[in-house]
């Protein structure tokens, strides 16, 4: 990647080397930064339609989705600001209204990315 095509963002606090029109997930996923989601896959089209991968993105009036947001020269984001978490916990809520974390009867019961991230906001209290 030469200079010309490179830009500079920021990711919770980390400075990070992009190309423009690269897709902030991609830049968080490169760096090692985890961002959770349960639609985006680097091999398909970006549909956003889980909105687990909100991010809070200065200047932005509410939180972005990291799979569906293109890198901008100089833009800060946070992936565990206050912010990001309330939608992240918000989007887990709502993604868990009808379907219960107790699954005998599930064949991924034990193994589900579901169950693993909603542990991860207290989904283990009700």
């Amino acid at each position: 990647m030469s200079d010309d095509q490179t830009i500079t963002l920021e990711v919770d606090g980390k400075k990070l080397a992009a190309t423009p029109g690269q897709m902030l997930i991609e830049v968080t996923d490169a760096a090692g930064i985890t961002v959770p989601r349960f639609c985006y896959h680097k091999h398909l089209s970006v549909a956003a339609n889980c909105r687990m991968c909100l991010v809070e993105v200065e200047k932005a009036p509410k939180p972005l989705p990291a799979c569906a947001t293109p890198v901008m020269d100089g833009m800060k984001v946070f992936t565990r600001s206050p912010l990001a978490r309330e939608a992240q916990k918000g989007t887990m809520e709502f993604l868990l209204i009808n379907h219960p974390l107790d699954c005998p009867i599930c064949d991924q019961g034990g193994e589900c990315e579901l169950q693993d991230v909603a542990m991860g906001y207290g989904g283990d209290v009700s």
